[in-house]
């Protein structure tokens, strides 16, 4: 497990020239990443609900010229376990 990780952390180092960083450089590249990963994961259960309902909607309108029932998707979304309805 131990040469695993180490062959996994020069994998990283050398992709992204973190070899050549000196250890402020490479601690403040990683809070950036780690920060912006955050951004994207909060947006992401924020706003893609909401997001794939208008989509729902706009698709059903598009395909059959009338809007869809939002209760179906919004059904699917909200339950524990989506996979068991389908």
């Amino acid at each position: 497990m131990k040469d695993y990780l180490w062959r996994q952390r020069t994998k990283l180092e050398a992709t992204l020239a973190f070899s050549m960083m000196e250890p402020w450089e490479k601690l403040l590249c990683m809070v950036i990443f780690t920060f912006f990963t955050l951004l994207l994961i909060s947006g992401l259960y924020q706003y893609l609900p909401e997001h794939l309902f208008i989509m729902q909607r706009r698709a059903s309108y598009y395909l059959w010229g009338q809007d869809g029932e939002e209760r179906l998707l919004r059904q699917w979304v909200d339950s524990p376990s989506p996979m068991k309805e389908l």
